[in-house]
Parts: structure tokens; C-alpha cells; sequence
């Protein structure tokens, strides 16, 4: 009796090994809106960026599923980076944040660029954030498209920016410009709450331009954190 119970056990762990095994093999593809920047920064060349953005995740890699990438967990609030070659995965979880009062002046202005050329069939507009009288932030955008996936960046942003804030105090006073508070620290990327960007510079010389955009059925392979790699978080003030 004892051997057809544990025979029994067995069938019953093998099946549900391979009903495991099947149910992630034959995953429906999760439809994602994918973005192609080429990102350039003076004195590092150009490359090529891939975002992938659906309702529960941002994928950011260089367009390749095997190099190392940036995931965004949008339900945890929990944006990892993981590092292939060292197996490790660094670990930023949401810190809320609020803008500082500026003893500086900053500002914002949006104006509609009349004679360029329409892209997807829309008006370009110009968005910059200014410090004092400096250009911290430019964006040319397309107001009203992918608003929803839009949104995921954002929140992605604002997670990322409070890390920035949370070790601000490892920064030299003499570094804290108004532009780097402005457009690295207390980066708000409000931006992206009126539209898609095809164009944006910052002011510590680092430039994207969207190059493609397209609508497809991702493989719901990446967007799971690598097992067995060390976790870790980033470094405390």
C-alpha cells in the first residue's frame, strides 16, 4: 500500500512539475507599446534604447533580451537593475519626495512649434523647464498619445528621482547647481503628463531622440528577475 501511495505522490509532483513547466512556456505574450531612443551624451557616443511598457512593467534594455536591463515592477513600486556579469540585482524601492523651495526661480514654458512638421499627425510642442535664466530640461513632444504607458514612465521617474534626492547630501555643495537640482534631483519629468517625447535634452549634456515606436506581443520572459542573483540595495547616506 505504502508503494502505490508514494507512486501515486510522485505522478501527482511530476504532473504538476510539467503543468508548471508548460503553463510558462506557453505564456500569452503580454501586448506592450515598445520605444526606440537613441540616447547620446557628450564624450560616450551613441546608443540605442528599448522601453517596453505595458500596465505592470517597464522593461529597459539595448534592444537585445540578453543584456543587462532595468525592470520596473509597477504594483510593487520597486525598480530593480540587474547586472549579468556580476549577477546581482540592485534594488530601489519608492521613497516619497516633494520639490524644495528653490532660492532661485524656476520655470516652465509650453508653446505649440507652428512651423514644424507634424509627427504621427499631430502638433510638436515644445516643453522647458528653466533655473535662473539656464535651460535645464527641453522636450519636443506630441501632446494626447500613449497616455496610459506614458504614465508608467512617470511613475518609473518618480522613483528613480527619489533616490537621486535620498543621496543628494553625498553631493558637494559646490555641485549643486540650480540645474542639477532642477533637471537630475528633484527631477519631476512632468512632461510626460501632456505627451510623448520625440526629443529630449538635459542640461548635463545627455540627449534621446525617439528613433521607433511600435505596438507588439512581448515575450512575458523579460520581464522576470533573473534567479539565484544577489540582491542588494543601494548605498545609505
Amino acid at each position: 500500500m505504502w508503494n502505490k501511495a508514494i507512486k501515486l505522490t510522485k505522478q501527482i509532483f511530476y504532473s504538476s512539475i510539467f503543468f508548471l513547466l508548460s503553463s510558462s512556456a506557453f505564456a500569452s505574450p503580454i501586448k506592450s507599446l515598445v520605444l526606440i531612443y537613441d540616447e547620446e551624451e557628450v564624450g560616450a557616443g551613441v546608443q540605442t534604447m528599448r522601453y517596453i511598457i505595458n500596465d505592470n512593467f517597464l522593461r529597459i534594455d539595448s534592444d537585445n533580451a540578453d543584456t543587462d536591463f532595468i525592470l520596473f515592477d509597477r504594483n510593487k513600486k520597486t525598480v530593480f537593475s540587474v547586472n549579468h556579469e556580476d549577477q546581482t540585482i540592485l534594488k530601489i524601492s519608492h521613497k516619497p519626495w516633494h520639490s524644495p523651495k528653490y532660492d532661485f526661480p524656476v520655470s516652465i514654458k509650453e508653446n505649440a512649434l507652428i512651423d514644424a512638421p507634424k509627427v504621427f499627425g499631430k502638433q510638436v510642442y515644445s516643453y522647458q523647464v528653466k533655473a535662473k535664466d539656464t535651460a535645464c530640461t527641453t522636450v519636443l513632444l506630441v501632446k494626447d498619445i500613449h497616455m496610459n504607458d506614458l504614465q508608467v514612465l512617470h511613475e518609473f521617474q518618480d522613483i528613480m528621482s527619489g533616490q537621486q534626492v535620498t543621496t543628494l547630501v553625498n553631493t558637494p555643495k559646490e555641485y549643486q547647481t540650480p540645474c542639477f537640482l532642477v533637471d537630475q534631483v528633484f527631477h519631476k519629468a512632468d512632461y510626460l503628463k501632456i505627451g510623448l517625447p520625440i526629443q529630449i535634452s538635459y542640461s548635463r549634456d545627455y540627449s534621446k531622440f525617439l528613433k521607433a515606436i511600435n505596438e507588439s506581443e512581448i515575450d512575458p520572459a523579460l520581464f522576470v528577475l533573473p534567479k539565484n542573483y544577489e540582491e542588494f540595495l543601494p548605498f545609505a547616506p
